[in-house]
């Protein structure tokens, strides 16, 4: 696929795709690649599938074959192995299409800006419009990018981690490999996300689910390790500065927080993300070294370290309990 959309970081918008990510993203919307997973079809056939206008159907193909992402062989349109794989497939390990649908509904939040900043409050809508299951099916794909570095330094930094709780963990992506190693891995999400993920990994040793509010309460226990993925952007500080509190009182003596998120000043996509953060929560946004390292000082926390992953532009912040 050679397209320029690296559907496996946010910065599609510095890469000079966002005609790409408006055409691929519509294209998974409608049904396009779905519909020729089975086979070629034409024109006619195609319009017909996906209940689509012929001559504005014509038009779209030939942008979708013009960037590769279909094939048009004398009127016939057809999708690749590496296509069907990528955006067709729901199956394959190798498919992306709930990250694109994602960025597609991103990209339609960004174009309220303007109103957003006369008003200072997101748009109407959630971040789960595109179904629970592609929400966290997206942050699969962004997960999988950065889970192994993940794991490997918190456990470079505590190699006697016997049981971790992943906050917000979505589809277990990092608390899996967690698993693996023989660490015992807890996974909190809402009702929704865990009435899906556990049925995806009920058969996964080491592994065990609880569903709730991170905001109200976290799993009774002591943990040596509570890693927030993704989670902190959401929020702003007073509830962040809450939360690490709760962490820390589910803490063993030797316990552990590991964050990851983007770091303003540190991560360049940061500023950038922060405006999604605008357009799509109350008070989410980006943070400083600083403002995290007042908020876990706060919260009892010390040894507070910033590492920089590999792979994706955001940093893993640990810190161990005073």
């Amino acid at each position: 696929m050679d397209g320029k959309i690296n559907y496996d970081s946010f910065n599609w918008f510095n890469d000079g795709g966002w005609e790409e990510l408006f055409i691929v993203g519509t294209a998974f919307r409608i049904g396009v690649f779905k519909a020729l997973k089975t086979g070629p079809l034409s024109l006619e056939a195609l319009a017909e599938n996906i209940n689509s206008d012929v001559r504005a159907l014509k038009v779209f193909l030939g942008a979708l074959a013009g960037s590769d992402y279909i094939i048009n062989s004398e009127g016939q349109y057809s999708i690749s192995t590496e296509i069907k794989n990528k955006l067709a497939d729901e199956e394959s390990p190798d498919f992306v299409g709930y990250s694109v649908s994602h960025s597609f509904r991103l990209a339609e939040r960004w174009l309220t800006l303007p109103e957003v900043i006369k008003t200072g409050k997101p748009y109407e809508g959630d971040r789960f419009s595109e179904t629970v299951k592609g929400f966290v099916g997206a942050m699969d794909v962004y997960a999988r990018v950065t889970a192994n570095k993940v794991v490997d330094i918190c456990l470079e930094l505590n190699p006697d981690i016997k049981k971790m709780l992943d906050i917000g963990g979505a589809l277990g992506t990092v608390s899996k490999l967690f698993a693996e190693k023989g660490v015992a891995a807890t996974l909190f999400d809402t009702p929704s996300v865990i009435e899906i993920t556990s049925k995806e990994l009920e058969d996964h040793e080491r592994m065990s689910f609880e569903a709730g509010d991170f905001n109200e309460d976290l799993p009774e226990g002591r943990f040596d390790l509570v890693y927030l993925g993704n989670v902190t952007h959401i929020y702003g500080p007073e509830k962040n500065k809450s939360l690490y509190k709760r962490v820390a009182d589910r803490l063993s003596e030797s316990g552990m927080i590991a964050i990851l998120d983007f770091v303003r000043g540190v991560s360049p996509s940061a500023p950038y993300f922060g405006v999604n953060m605008l357009v799509n929560t109350e008070s989410g946004g980006t943070w400083t070294i600083d403002e995290y390292t007042e908020w876990l000082k706060g919260a009892g926390f010390s040894d507070i370290v910033f590492h920089d992953v590999e792979n994706r532009d955001q940093q893993l912040i640990t810190a161990k309990l005073s």
